[in-house]
């Protein structure tokens, strides 16, 4: 769970997608084993502050694949300048991190 600028959601989508087209245009097949299972759901509703929540939903997660935003776009796109200008995206868009959730599934309801 990541908090969003309000004036800065624009931006955070627009790297969002850049990691989607880095993931799919990646040599590796593990990278897009990952774009498969990963969502990005934004909150319908501000936080108290103004800032948007945005929630990566990641199943299935590809074991031992590296999720770093950053280090994704570094690897898919190589230019310094485009590198600067998606780091400075990204980092001003940030409101807050509020928290991550990892476990197991303890109840499925897909199941009988």
């Amino acid at each position: 769970l990541i908090a969003i600028k309000p004036d800065k959601t624009a931006d955070f989508e627009q790297v969002m997608m850049k990691v989607g087209e880095a993931l799919m245009k990646s040599a590796e097949p593990q990278r897009r084993e990952q774009a498969a299972g990963w969502k990005v759901m934004k909150g319908a509703t501000p936080m108290p502050d103004g800032n948007i929540v945005y929630t990566h939903v990641i199943s299935p997660v590809v074991r031992g694949a590296d999720y770093g935003i950053m280090a994704i776009l570094y690897e898919g796109f190589t230019n310094p300048v485009e590198q600067s200008e998606l780091y400075e995206l990204y980092s001003g868009a940030f409101g807050a991190a509020l928290g991550a959730n990892v476990g197991v599934t303890a109840v499925d309801l897909s199941q009988p």
